[in-house]
């Protein structure tokens, strides 16, 4: 075999190594969706804005919303549980808020 022909065989098989992972699809990722680094910081987010007396409002009122609006609670299921697979832990997920 000469050094010519394997050459171009390398490079014929890597082209189409190369094809076959341009086309396929996105795993998951909708053409939509918003790609990030990693998690973004809320003004909120800051450790000199924390305080727990805030935390227990914040959380107080969110069980609130939870428990008494029933379109609140409908979005944070499907926001919290909807991206669950496992069908076990999907129902352990909208148990917990109470539905």
């Amino acid at each position: 075999m000469t050094t010519r022909y394997k050459l171009m065989t390398i490079l014929v098989f890597s082209a189409g190594i190369l094809a076959a992972i341009g086309a396929m699809p996105n795993a998951g990722a909708a053409a939509d969706e918003l790609v990030t680094n990693g998690p973004q910081l809320n003004a909120g987010d800051r450790s000199g804005s924390w305080s727990a007396e805030r935390n227990v409002r914040d959380s107080q009122r969110y069980e609130g919303l939870v428990q008494t609006n029933p379109g609140f609670r409908a979005n944070r299921m499907q926001k919290e549980c909807g991206p669950i697979d496992d069908p076990q832990m999907r129902a352990n997920c909208r148990a917990s808020f109470g539905g």
